[in-house]
């Protein structure tokens, strides 16, 4: 895509095409990932209100919301349902979002508030009802996240299970009445990797209860034969093999935190920690799956640590030695609070499974409330269902309660579930990789194991669908199955017949995109909203739709949200805000004209040039003009007249840089002009061409609008910085990109000679103090050494 748009090398006077065709790069035109500054929204109208406070919404593990009193099968429709807005923040989102409604906030009176932790090691507090803007009630940063490159191996290949950044990944879990939310982040101490636990005051953000504290651990035991792990007969829970995957638990005044691996590299254990909930200083109980042996990770994909009433918690392990007696792969365990084995259950199947990487713990425990069942299930497509009384043991088919094949066939992975639990009988829904969506109920204390229903129309090819069920109780019409799939749509379903589509979000594709997929990540359905967490770094919010108006201004670049800057690329969405026909650029006196189609965009009565325009989504360049200010008035005026505003702050600079598509590859060219990507690396040591905005101002006055020429070049009036795979990297040319608006940035910089390489190797960039919003990737091939050409580039590019 960006090779018809951008044909400029390491040299900074490459010329490039420059007809009114390569004006708006319109790789990144029709990419609604919506970020919140003003939403126009009707009345909330009364309904149930409820608090999401852990991962897959309750200690059950059930997925599932039974107090949703405004959303129903009737308006979750592609005419009066949609995307809403999206909070901007500062890492890709694989934890699921929390929800406190009607909490006393300083200051801001009483509000239903969201809280999100990134991968960033940030957590922010939203108005869940952005009746004020998506402005932060709050946010705190916990430290320096892990760069996943560090986890590489000589001889082997990268670590993609996760890329950009480790840190919050799994979901926090909060205690209301104690008003603390309680975190889990990965980070360097004294260049280490470690994790800590923190807990914060829900009003504030601010460390209580003693904490932080760092999770370490000790066991009795010999570790993986081979590796040294262990010494001296200890085993350590080492971060660096390790990753904090499950949801926190939060039962018998402790906090649970369990530990599987880093993409099964070895060595690995299964590892749960406990600390006083009141005091993160006094450590509980500890627990390892394989003391003097190897694996059995607890990891769940992600789904929380179950608990009952009693206080006995639940996991469920990977692939990993098992003997009943001190290893426990393949299992489902019930633990004593101070986490001892009472009883198991390990399916006869669980050597062959091991060895053929069909984790039975790659799904959690999901306890059937108001019964001692448990539904366990895992990567055969297989599912269980255990007395938590009398468990079993080893044996599947003889000491389960009852087993069947969920997926058709023996490999349609599971990697999540969710649990409607009814009264004539509770309805399980499960989407395996490669299969279809399939519920079945449970009848006279079994599941009929022919499914109840079947959507075969959408497709899940990627493991790891984000799911929930929300309901009015049991009153007819308000179930609904939703869903989130690769590469990133979400979808709701009659949750009484999943062949019942009722909406997605691709029916509606220029308002209701998503944004990118993150795996194992669910949607928190709670007061007639649905906050997904994506990749996009952002929650992206549906609902039911709001009158016209703007709904958000993000950076076109980074599609996040900040103060706007001179001369910065910006998409501004909202509903009716543009043209009912999708508009591109004309020029004007040689410049980007600044109307379309009778849709005028202003800042303080400064026309702003226009890129794109449609009824949803208007691309546009902030004019130079507002440089100096601390706010701006953005006035949309619509094709008919209606005039739609937002005041926005101003910073000197937001800068960004682009990307292609969803996978987060930065707009990089090598220095042969081509596109890098993971099948085209850049060589160690050459000089690339990265594409941003944000910068602001040029050390010579432009014009709003102009096309920039490859014979007069401006340069960034402030130092850029940029930094490749955590390196500083050598930045030669820093001005406007040649043949493109003004307020594109080409940025050349020389990747470091000893950086470690990669298909998804990070860049940052910064101008001046100002660090860039967002983080791109780049390949790096593994060739050893600098080009022949380098030096000339270098000097070409000075």
């Amino acid at each position: 895509m960006i090779t018809s748009l951008w044909r400029a090398g390491n040299s900074a006077r490459s010329r490039l095409s420059a007809g009114p065709s390569m004006v708006y790069p319109n790789w990144f035109m029709n990419r609604q990932i919506l970020l919140s500054v003003l939403v126009l929204g009707a009345p909330a109208a009364a309904r149930a209100q409820v608090d999401v406070l852990t991962a897959n919404y309750d200690n059950n593990r059930t997925n599932a919301n039974l107090n949703e009193g405004l959303l129903n099968t009737n308006n979750v429709n592609p005419t009066q349902f949609g995307k809403l807005y999206a909070y901007p923040v500062d890492g890709q989102v694989y934890a699921q979002p929390l929800y406190v409604h009607a909490l006393n906030m300083p200051g801001q009176g009483t509000l239903n508030v969201l809280y999100v932790a990134t991968m960033n090691n940030s957590v922010y507090a939203f108005d869940a009802d952005a009746a004020s803007g998506t402005a932060p009630l709050w946010q705190v940063n916990l430290g320096i996240p892990v760069d996943p490159a560090s986890f590489n191996i000589p001889g082997q290949q990268p670590y993609t299970d996760i890329v950009n950044q480790i840190g919050i990944l799994s979901t926090p879990v909060i205690d209301r009445t104690g008003g603390t939310i309680y975190v889990v982040d990965e980070t360097l101490a004294g260049g280490n990797m470690a994790f800590f636990l923190h807990a914060l005051d829900l009003a504030t953000g601010s460390e209580k209860l003693n904490g932080p504290v760092q999770s370490q651990a000790t066991v009795d035991g010999s570790g993986w034969e081979g590796t040294g792990d262990a010494v001296d007969g200890k085993l350590p829970l080492l971060p660096v093999d390790h990753l904090q995957r499950p949801g926190l638990l939060l039962s018998n005044g402790s906090i649970y935190a369990g530990f599987g691996s880093h993409g099964d590299y070895t060595p690995w254990h299964g590892w749960i920690v406990a600390y006083n909930a009141a005091d993160l200083q006094q450590q509980t109980a500890v627990f390892n799956t394989t003391p003097s042996a190897a694996g059995s990770a607890v990891w769940q994909g992600g789904r929380g640590l179950a608990a009952d009433p009693d206080g006995s918690v639940y996991c469920a392990t990977g692939n990993g030695n098992y003997d009943g007696v001190m290893s426990w792969g393949e299992s489902v365990l019930r633990l004593t609070p101070t986490l001892e084995v009472a009883d198991w259950f390990t399916p006869a199947e669980y050597a062959t499974w091991t060895d053929e990487d069909e984790d039975f713990g790659s799904n959690g425990p999901i306890l059937i409330p108001g019964t001692n069942l448990l539904i366990a299930a895992g990567k055969a497509g297989l599912v269980a269902l255990v007395d938590r009384t009398n468990m079993g043991h080893e044996g599947m088919d003889t000491d389960a309660v009852q087993v069947f094949q969920a997926a058709p066939n023996d490999g349609f992975a599971i990697f999540n579930s969710a649990l409607w639990n009814r009264p004539d009988g509770p309805v399980l829904y499960t989407w395996g990789t490669g299969d279809s969506l399939r519920e079945f109920q449970m009848q006279r204390g079994t599941f009929n194991p022919t499914a109840l229903a079947i959507d075969s129309s959408a497709q899940n090819n990627y493991a790891s669908v984000g799911m929930a069920v929300s309901s009015n109780a049991f009153v007819p019409g308000s179930g609904i199955f939703w869903a989130v799939a690769f590469p990133g749509t979400l979808y709701a379903f009659d949750a009484m017949n999943v062949s019942r589509e009722l909406w997605n979000s691709t029916m509606q594709s220029s308002r209701d995109t998503l944004g990118s997929f993150t795996k194992f990540a669910n949607p928190t359905v709670a007061n007639g909203k649905v906050y997904v967490p994506t990749a996009s770094n952002q929650i992206t919010v549906y609902g039911l739709l709001p009158v016209p108006g703007i709904a958000s201004a993000v950076s076109a670049a980074s599609f996040t949200s900040s103060a706007v800057a001179p001369g910065e690329l910006i998409a501004i969405f909202g509903n009716s805000i543009g043209p009912s026909t999708p508009q591109g650029p004309a020029l004007s006196s040689g410049k980007v004209a600044t109307s379309m189609a009778g849709l005028t965009v202003g800042f303080d009565g400064n026309l702003a040039p226009l890129l794109y325009g449609s009824s949803g989504q208007i691309n546009a360049v902030v004019p130079f003009e507002i440089a100096g200010q601390s706010t701006t008035l953005m006035a949309v005026t619509a094709p008919g007249g209606a005039t739609f505003t937002a005041t926005l702050p101003v910073s000197a600079a937001a800068p960004a840089i682009f990307a292609i598509g969803a996978s987060g590859q930065g707009a990089i060219l090598n220095g042969d002009l081509s596109v890098n990507s993971p099948a085209n690396p850049a060589k160690r040591g050459s000089w690339i061409a990265i594409y941003a905005t944000g910068t602001g101002l040029l050390n010579s006055s432009v014009a709003d609008g102009a096309i920039i020429s490859a014979t007069n070049l401006p340069l960034s009036a402030a130092p850029i910085s940029v930094t490749i795979g955590g390196q500083p990297a050598t930045v030669g040319y820093q001005g406007a990109a040649p043949g493109l608006v003004a307020g594109v940035m080409q940025i050349n910089a020389q990747v470091p000679a000893d950086v470690i390489p990669g298909s998804a190797v990070p860049v940052t960039l910064s101008v001046d103090n100002t660090a860039g919003l967002n983080t791109v990737t780049m390949a790096v091939a593994q060739a050893p050494g600098l080009p022949a050409a380098s030096q000339a580039a270098k000097r070409a590019s000075n």
